[in-house]
């Protein structure tokens, strides 16, 4: 009778043990908090997001979000491009999100800045991509792109001006001939031949008609894509369901 229970008992017992064991092997997809400190005492903070697949070397993607905002709205884009097989850095630009101290534990938000701080935004993105160039050796620095939404678009052309390896290919949501004094004409025709691909809201005729005329700045291809509503910057995301899965497919064939 014993050995009957005891048999009855492994039945019951060792499914759901392997099931907890394969559970608790699974790899998940993880990342690594960032912190860099700026020449000026800024303290930013970013996060580096991984693949479940491992790679030698990763290309990557660089996330720049609106004005306003944090690298958390993201959340939905980075999914997308990490099941990909690329890593992602979504960046909380200074006085935004976790980056909101210097490093004597002051406050510094964004209300605040004059567009003497705002101009330090494109330093601040190209020192953080140095430092990953230089600390994390699974990353590709030559196999990436910046997205940049709005202030972020902006700041990803001014920042591809100031690096010497220069992003496979740019993707600008809402940019701007000037942002907060964050002027890309020159810029643009800096880069050279750097595709873009530019992203804009027809119901946000401002955006739209600086869109188009960031064009003609243009080195390389330069993709303008419109939707129906949204407003500016990262609310088309969440007013376009199709938005996401677009710049994947455009980015992808770019990085890999």
């Amino acid at each position: 009778m014993k050995k009957f229970f005891l048999a009855i008992l492994l039945v019951l017992i060792l499914p759901a043990y392997f099931n907890v064991a394969q559970a608790a092997t699974k790899k998940k997809v993880g990342y690594v908090n960032i912190t860099y400190e700026t020449k000026d005492n800024f303290v930013l903070k970013s996060k580096l997001f991984y693949p479940v697949k491992d790679q030698p070397v990763y290309p990557v993607v660089v996330m720049l979000h609106s004005l306003g905002y944090s690298g958390y709205y993201w959340a939905p884009l980075v999914k997308q491009f990490v099941d990909s097989g690329s890593a992602v850095l979504v960046i909380d630009l200074r006085g935004h999100g976790s980056s909101t101290y210097d490093s004597n534990f002051r406050i510094r938000s964004w209300r605040y800045f004059s567009d003497k701080t705002f101009a330090k935004y494109p330093e601040d993105v190209a020192d953080m991509l140095r430092y990953l160039a230089s600390n994390y050796k699974n990353i590709s620095t030559t196999k990436y792109a910046i997205i940049g939404a709005d202030i972020g678009a902006n700041t990803a052309v001014l920042t591809a001006d100031m690096l010497v390896n220069k992003p496979a290919c740019l993707v600008l949501i809402s940019p701007t001939k000037s942002f907060k004094g964050l002027y890309t004409p020159l810029a643009l025709a800096n880069i050279g031949n750097i595709p873009i691909l530019s992203m804009a809201s027809v119901s946000d005729r401002y955006s739209y008609s600086e869109a188009q005329f960031l064009e003609r700045f243009a080195q390389g291809h330069y993709e303008l894509k419109t939707y129906p509503s949204g407003g500016m910057g990262m609310l088309m995301l969440k007013a376009n369901k199709t938005m996401g899965s677009d710049i994947v497919n455009w980015v992808l064939p770019k990085i890999k």
